[in-house]
């Protein structure tokens, strides 16, 4: 479409273009064409009339593909505050799984001793492998929350 300056659509397309690339934030002269509804030629020279005039405050990019409002806003996104606090993380207590643990261990002993006392009695041999075996789950327990408390930094 060639722009005739004297055309009664001049003034048209004039305000049609400065909608939208003012109002609709538009910079891509492709898109500046398709949405007015004129030649790529002929939008270069209206913008750059608008320019001039001093409806729009903006250039064209190096490649002449875009054109850039002066005055665009970046965000209307109200801006958050950032607090630059380093937070620290609190160090864990051994000192209950270390107990869990140690009385696993302790029960492993505890049955040990009870499966030595079967000339004492043949029902000690039972204590002794139930006291095994419950002081076997209780001290891996222990040991499985013992190496989650700190896992290690560097894995070789």
């Amino acid at each position: 479409m060639i722009v005739d300056h004297m055309s009664p659509d001049y003034h048209i397309l004039k305000a049609r273009l400065y909608e939208v690339v003012a109002v609709r934030k538009f910079s891509s002269l492709e898109m500046i064409c398709e949405q007015a509804g004129i030649d790529e030629d002929s939008t270069r020279e209206l913008l750059q009339e608008l320019v001039k005039d001093g409806s729009i405050d903006g250039s064209f990019s190096e490649d002449g593909r875009r054109f850039y409002l002066s005055n665009a806003k970046i965000s209307d996104a109200p801006v958050i505050m950032r607090n630059d606090e380093v937070l620290e993380i609190k160090k864990e207590s051994s000192k209950k799984v270390k107990t869990v643990g140690l009385l696993g261990f302790f029960t492993v002993i505890l049955g040990l001793v009870f499966r030595g006392l079967t000339v004492i009695h043949q029902g000690m041999e039972n204590v002794g492998v139930a006291l095994l075996m419950i002081g076997l789950v209780v001290m891996t327990a222990g040991c499985i929350q013992f190496s989650r408390i700190n896992p290690p930094e560097k894995l070789r």
